[in-house]
Formats: C-alpha cells, structure tokens, sequence
C-alpha cells in the first residue's frame, strides 16, 4: 500500500468511520474504499476525496505533503496577494494529483502552505 492510500485509510479512520459507512456517506461503492485502502486502486475516488475534505480533512495530509490530518478553516487573514501566491504554489503541487485538485475547485475550496483551507467567498 502507498503512502497516499494508507493516509485516505487514517482520515476514514480519522472520521470514526466503517469502510461501509464511509462508502455510503461520499455515495460510492464499499468496493472503492476498499480497494483504494488496499492499494489495489492507485487514484482517489473524487466523490470519497470530496466527502473527507468536506468533512474537514487536510487535502495537504491526503497527499502526504503534510503530518496534520484535520485542515483549520481560516476566514480572511491572510493578504489578497500572499493568496494568490499561495494557491499558485498548491496548484503546482497538485498537477498530477487530478482528482484532489478538481475536488477543491468544484468545492471552491483554497489551501495555504500549511494545510490550512479556506471557502472562496
């Protein structure tokens, strides 16, 4: 198993969450879970990866760029312009990580260099 699956395994787990109800909770099948936490899929199911960022969990951490599982919601303290160096940056570390990238955008969802997410208003 890698990295990246086993750290999609401890945010269910994070979650006080079966691999069925995990499977039931994002609307995918229990055989998606499990084959993602078992290594046998290699790319993250956008629906399962929408429902744990949804429920707080760091996008950073999913991509094992990061040590903290849960993400903290900031409002509006970080500068317009340090944003958008920010989110340039994240974007450039998600360029092969398509799923988690779309799952942010369609979320609308901003991540700071520390795992930190932000709803765009």
């Amino acid at each position: 198993m890698g990295k990246i699956q086993e750290n999609y395994k401890k945010a269910r787990k994070y979650l006080h969450k079966t691999q069925n109800k995990i499977a039931e909770l994002a609307g995918i099948s229990s055989g998606v879970v499990t084959g993602l936490e078992s290594g046998s899929v290699k790319n993250p199911n956008y629906q399962y990866t929408k429902y744990l960022v949804k429920q707080g969990v760091n996008p950073f951490y999913l991509l094992n760029l990061s040590d903290k599982i849960n993400g903290e919601k900031l409002e509006d303290f970080v500068p317009k312009a340090e944003h958008e160096k920010l989110k340039a940056e994240f974007e450039d570390l998600l360029h092969e990580h398509k799923t988690l990238q779309n799952v942010l955008k369609i979320l609308q969802i901003e991540v700071d260099e520390d795992g930190n997410v932000k709803k765009k208003i």
